[in-house]
C-alpha cells in the first residue's frame, strides 16, 4: 500500500482522489501532494460509471470483478516481438504486437484498482534478465469480432507464432507496477510507452514470469489467428479468474 501512495501522490491529487473513493473504507488514504510539472503524468478525464466500476480515460476497470478492459488495435505482427503491448507513439512500439490507448499511469491505476501490488521481493528488473519475475499472476486475454461475432483467446496463445519454441499454455503474466524516476518522479512506463513485455523490461506495468521473449531474437512474432494490422481490438486483464 505504501509503494501506491507514493506513486499516487506522485501521479497527481485527482488519481489520489479516485483511489480514496474506489478504496476498501478500512483503508486509510494518504492526503495527495501536488505534483511538480516534471513528474505530471498522462491522465485522461476519470469518471464513476457505478456498481464499483470506473473509466479512466479509454480504460473501464470493474472492480468487484477485478477485470480492465483496454481499447486498442493489432499493430506488428510476422516481425520480431518484444512486447505485447505498448500506448500510441511508445518507444517499443516497432516491437509490440498491440497499440493500446492507455498510457502507462492509467494502466497502473486500474492495476492499483482492482487490488495489485508490486511484490517487495522483486529486485530491479533489467531488460533480457533472466531471473524469475515475480509477483500477482494475472490473466490477459485478447478480443476482436470475428465475422460479426466476438473472439476472445488469450493472449500468449495470440501472441506466440507456432515455431516459437514456447508454450502458450506455460506463459504467466505478472504485475511488476513499473517504477518512478529517482530523478524527476516521472512515471518510466510513461516516458518509454511499455505497457506489457515478454523481455523483462523494467519500465513496464505488467510482464511474463519467465521471460519468453528471451532467447534468438524474433523467435516471437505473433499469431496467424489474429486479424489484421490496425483491426481494432480488446485487452482483458483479469485479476480473479487466473489460470481460468
Amino acid at each position: 500500500m505504501t509503494q501506491h501512495l507514493r506513486t499516487l501522490q506522485a501521479l497527481g491529487p485527482a488519481l489520489a482522489l479516485l483511489w480514496a473513493l474506489a478504496a476498501p473504507a478500512q483503508v486509510p488514504v494518504a492526503a495527495p501532494q501536488a505534483a511538480s510539472a516534471a513528474a505530471a503524468a498522462p491522465i485522461g478525464a476519470l469518471k464513476s460509471l457505478g456498481n464499483n466500476r470506473y473509466q479512466i480515460h479509454r480504460i473501464v476497470v470493474d472492480k468487484a470483478a477485478r477485470t480492465i478492459t483496454v481499447p486498442g488495435r493489432v499493430h506488428v505482427l510476422g516481425q520480431p516481438l518484444e512486447y505485447l503491448a505498448t500506448s500510441r507513439d511508445g518507444m517499443k512500439q516497432y516491437e509490440s504486437m498491440l497499440e493500446l490507448d492507455a498510457s502507462g499511469s492509467e494502466l497502473n491505476l486500474a492495476c492499483i484498482l482492482i487490488g495489485l501490488e508490486r511484490d517487495p521481493a522483486q529486485p530491479p528488473l533489467h531488460q533480457f534478465d533472466r531471473h524469475k519475475v515475480v509477483g500477482p499472476h494475472l490473466a490477459i486475454s485478447i478480443a476482436w469480432t470475428d465475422g460479426g461475432r466476438r473472439r476472445e483467446v488469450p493472449a500468449a496463445q495470440a501472441l506466440l507464432n507456432p515455431d516459437s519454441g514456447v508454450q502458450p499454455e506455460s506463459v504467466v503474466w505478472v504485475y511488476t507496477g513499473s517504477f518512478l524516476s529517482p530523478g524527476d518522479g516521472s512515471f518510466a512506463a510513461d516516458r518509454t510507452g511499455t505497457l506489457i513485455g515478454v523481455v523483462h523490461d523494467g519500465n513496464t506495468v505488467i510482464e511474463t514470469e519467465q521471460g519468453v521473449g528471451i532467447g534468438a531474437y524474433g523467435s516471437v512474432r505473433g499469431n496467424a489467428m489474429l486479424p489484421p494490422v490496425g483491426s481494432p481490438v480488446e485487452l482483458i486483464i483479469d485479476a480473479a479468474n487466473v489460470g481460468r
